[in-house]
């Protein structure tokens, strides 16, 4: 059910972009920031961090040596990731060209995965560009730095990476994290709860047996919840705020484990949404906002909220079969290579040392 529950968090966040980018123009965009839908980058964190660490075990297992495991998992994770979101910051430059609407260091925070920090300084020094061209990058940033550190999750042993989570989150609910901070834009805890999970799932840990099942309605009516408890994260509460919504969203992937998935032709269409997922984030955010400051003065909101729709749509099978899938294709072949041939010479080393 995982990729039904990437289909739910990109749902989540396109529409709260359409409600930021036509809140003024339309009461219906205008009510529907009531709930903070923006939650769904928290879930889209909480099912990174659960295959993210299945991902490095599994490598760590197949390669020889810790070190080589590393190399191929951040040679996956560098052609999965930063080969499209590289080929779309182009893309946004070139367009940058004939209609400025991002900053120099908009597009190059975003390329060094780094535009979490940038964005968060634009919240106390007006120095970004517009931000319905570029600034979801900055969710691309959280991640990727997260993976400069999970690697320190696989020396943990037994219940360790959850005792560690656990601390970490607890701390961080302590912490005021208000909206558009560096803290609220790092989300750790989303990251470091389901890298926990995903370990307590490796190990078999006996309490996951307990954990109810969670179908895609139920997951939908938590996330809703989450987004209410996100739009109240303000003041001194607001990191206790954020915690319960990454305790939300991994009690969604747990249960979700465990779920029945969605049949019929229905389900098919959602789970091949959330296989798509990446390639509609890279690419929805600019082209909501050239509808919502050019077409929408000139066609209405309606239609230039249906044809920003239908522009997501096109770009998306576009991006996904010529640039996703071939560099995740790439990642694969490469990561492989990388373990399976460190993985042969050491074998054949040890071999001739027995001869």
């Amino acid at each position: 059910m995982l990729d039904e529950l990437r289909a739910l968090a990109i749902a989540a966040v396109v529409l709260s972009h359409f409600a930021l980018a036509f809140g003024s123009q339309s009461a219906v965009a205008f009510w529907l920031n009531l709930p903070d839908l923006s939650v769904g980058v928290d879930l889209f964190f909480v099912i990174s961090g659960f295959l993210i660490f299945q991902n490095l075990a599994d490598l760590t297992d197949r390669a020889s040596r810790f070190t080589r495991a590393m190399a191929a998992f951040y040679a996956r994770r560098l052609t999965r990731i930063a080969l499209p979101a590289w080929a779309i910051l182009m893309a946004l430059a070139m367009a940058n060209l004939e209609h400025p609407a991002s900053s120099a260091a908009d597009l190059w925070t975003a390329a060094a995965f780094v535009a979490n920090v940038h964005w968060a300084r634009c919240e106390v020094a007006p120095r970004c560009g517009d931000a319905l061209a570029a600034s979801h990058f900055w969710s691309l940033a959280s991640e990727a730095q997260f993976y400069l550190l999970a690697p320190a999750l696989l020396f943990a042993r037994g219940r360790a990476p959850l005792y560690a989570a656990t601390a970490t989150i607890l701390l961080l609910a302590l912490i005021p994290r208000p909206h558009g901070s560096l803290l609220w834009a790092l989300r750790p805890e989303a990251l470091l709860l389901d890298a926990a999970l995903g370990s307590e799932v490796r190990r078999r840990a006996t309490w996951l047996v307990k954990a109810p099942p969670v179908s895609a309605g139920m997951a939908a009516w938590w996330i809703l919840v989450a987004s209410m408890m996100a739009r109240i994260a303000i003041g001194p509460f607001s990191g206790l705020a954020w915690t319960l919504v990454a305790l939300v969203s991994a009690g969604v992937v747990l249960g979700s484990l465990k779920g029945t998935p969605i049949g019929s032709h229905v389900g098919e269409a959602v789970r091949r949404v959330g296989r798509a997922s990446f390639s509609v984030y890279l690419i929805h955010l600019p082209l909501i906002g050239v509808a919502a400051e050019s077409d929408a003065a000139r066609i209405g909101v309606p239609a230039a909220v249906l044809g920003a729709l239908a522009a997501i749509a096109a770009a998306t099978v576009v991006i996904e079969f010529a640039i996703v899938r071939p560099a995740a294709q790439l990642g694969r072949t490469w990561s492989a290579r990388i373990a399976s041939t460190h993985y042969q010479s050491h074998a054949a080393d040890r071999k001739s040392i027995r001869v």
